[in-house]
């Protein structure tokens, strides 16, 4: 057993809780879910196996995304169509994603999420450069979309495509589960990028997408004993409470040079976890 699974260290569990709420606060702010701060930390910093540290992280995901979801549903900011399209098909994805992580070696893992991190890296660094909105990519097999935002009172017209969606809910499910990170690397591109819904609908339809094949996925590592408790549970709780501050933090804080930061961060990240492996 891990030397953090001994039931007398408070001391892990404390620091477990302390990177949920860092992870988390940041994590919301910046758009993304806890679960991309956490993963380094628990590599690099707490040298976790791979197996574990998709786990944990995983449960953090998981809890994050239903607190989100449930004020997202209330807003009626979900498109429910496309979310349960993707989230059903990303089932299957999240359950097999947990059990081909055990078939690839620790710097097979880390190489894989840092080619992510420089993805999202890259993406946080291009944000904000265009006030145009994107037009809507050319879809196969393409139907539309009317989603009428009671909030607002604005009816949004858009196109998806059932395949790609189909497609994309199984890759959602499986990096969901093999690294831990919920999946939203995929769902969210596609939501924002090629199907042009409006952000805050692309935001509540991703955690739904999340929520409905997460839980899956966090069983089948469960089952494998891939999750250590006396690590996730204060994990988690300490990513809803940096969830709740990071929420009311974007509102007031400048987000341009935060991502900036944050994208420099997810670089040094990458570097890192190449790096450890190199040397």
């Amino acid at each position: 057993m891990h030397v953090f699974s001994d039931p007398s260290s408070l001391l892990h569990a404390a620091e477990m809780f302390a990177l949920g709420v860092a992870a988390s606060f940041i994590g919301s702010i910046a758009g993304l879910g806890g679960g991309f701060i956490a993963i380094p930390a628990l590599r690099l910093i707490f040298k976790l196996p791979p197996t574990l540290v998709a786990g944990t992280s995983l449960f953090l995901v998981t809890s994050n995304v239903a607190s989100a979801s449930i004020a997202y549903w209330r807003q009626g900011r979900i498109d429910k169509r496309i979310g349960l399209l993707m989230g059903l098909l990303a089932i299957p994805g999240s359950i097999v994603g947990a059990l081909a992580l055990r078939y690839v070696a620790a710097p097979g893992f880390d190489l894989g999420y840092a080619v992510i991190l420089l993805i999202f890296a890259i993406d946080l660094l291009r944000r904000g450069k265009s006030e145009t909105e994107a037009e809507p990519a050319r879809l196969p097999w393409s139907r539309e979309r009317e989603f009428h935002d009671a909030l607002s009172g604005t009816t949004y017209r858009y196109r998806y495509s059932a395949p790609l969606a189909v497609a994309a809910g199984l890759l959602t499910g499986f990096l969901s589960s093999f690294f831990g990170i919920g999946g939203g690397v995929v769902a969210l591109p596609l939501l924002l990028r090629v199907f042009v819904l409006p952000a805050h609908v692309v935001a509540g339809t991703t955690h739904f997408i999340i929520l409905l094949s997460a839980p899956f996925g966090v069983v089948t590592h469960a089952l494998r004993g891939d999750i250590d408790w006396l690590l996730a549970l204060p994990l988690a709780a300490g990513g809803l409470v940096g969830a709740q501050f990071g929420a009311h933090a974007a509102r007031r804080l400048s987000s341009s040079a935060l991502v900036r930061v944050l994208a420099v961060a997810l670089l040094l990240a990458a570097g890192s976890l190449i790096l450890q492996h190199l040397i």
